[in-house]
């Protein structure tokens, strides 16, 4: 029988990993992860969507003046921002006991939540390209690609992905089925807590729309960094650095150097790759 101080330590492990590890690493260890990941969320958002109705909290914004507005380009800003943080949180580029954490704040404001965002970027890196298992796979068309990609293809690549860890059987659909469910009524509560923390005029005025022109930006950011505007077809990962994305690259960290992204993913700021990696040879001398 182990002391209890050796089971004291073996639970303390457990629970540092469970909220240092990326859930990845966790979905590949038990086919139940997103019933507790989303199932905890969903449990603790919908506690406090009560907590705020019961106790009439007052939103952030109680009165609405019309040069809030104004707030607008801040607010989608962030909401960019944010996705690249997370983006960055999928490749552990915050230090570890902080990396997980960033990443699930980030993950609420932007509404995916974390785990799927980590889960199916790993799928897209493993799969580059694969007109049948990247979760991004370029369409000529953008409009096409945001329709069809954006909105229904990370979701059976998401499936997919439990049919390729645990295999492809009937129990595993049903599975799917009710997980897909759960994953996306936890949007409900965690929508209702924002519209209740901000009120309704920042909600619809600033929240609500920063979030769709964001989304409409990260489809458009895995679109034309994967060589879109290739004639022949010819897609994969590339860096842009002109016009508005050189731009881009300096208020988003490099965002759109996808290029050196795929070949580094351990650079916080792929622009900036070529001097990161000449720091760390240095260091190695």
């Amino acid at each position: 029988m182990r002391a209890p101080e050796d089971l004291l330590t073996a639970l303390v492990s457990g629970l540092v990993h469970s909220f240092t590890a990326q859930p990845s690493v966790q979905y590949r260890r038990n086919k139940w992860f997103y019933f507790l990941y989303d199932g905890g969320y969903l449990a603790g958002l919908v506690a406090l969507d009560v907590y705020l109705l019961a106790s009439h909290h007052a939103p952030v914004v109680v009165a609405w003046s019309w040069w809030y507005l104004a707030l607008l380009p801040a607010a989608i800003y962030v909401h960019i921002l944010l996705n690249v943080f997370v983006h960055n949180c999928c490749h552990g580029n915050f230090p570890r006991p902080i990396n997980r954490l960033i990443g699930e704040l980030a993950g609420l404001v932007v509404i995916t939540r974390y785990a799927s965002w980590e889960i199916i970027h790993q799928r897209h890196h493993r799969f580059s390209d694969d007109p049948e298992k990247d979760p991004h796979r370029v369409l000529p068309n953008f409009w096409h690609f945001l329709y069809d990609i954006m909105l229904f293809n990370v979701e059976r690549q998401l499936q997919n992905q439990a049919y390729d860890q645990f295999g492809d059987t009937p129990e595993n659909r049903r599975r799917e089925k009710i997980r897909a469910v759960l994953s996306f009524g936890t949007m409900l509560p965690l929508l209702l807590a924002w519209y209740l923390l901000l009120g309704p005029y920042a909600f619809l005025f600033l929240f609500a729309p920063a979030q769709a022109v964001g989304w409409v930006q990260v489809a458009h950011f895995n679109w034309a960094t994967h060589n879109a505007q290739s004639k022949t077809g010819d897609f994969h990962p590339v860096n842009l650095n002109h016009g508005f994305y050189r731009l881009g690259n300096a208020i988003w960290f490099g965002l759109y150097m996808h290029g050196n992204h795929h070949k580094r993913t351990n650079i916080f700021n792929p622009g900036k790759m070529d001097e990161v990696l000449a720091r760390r040879a240095a260091a190695r001398t």
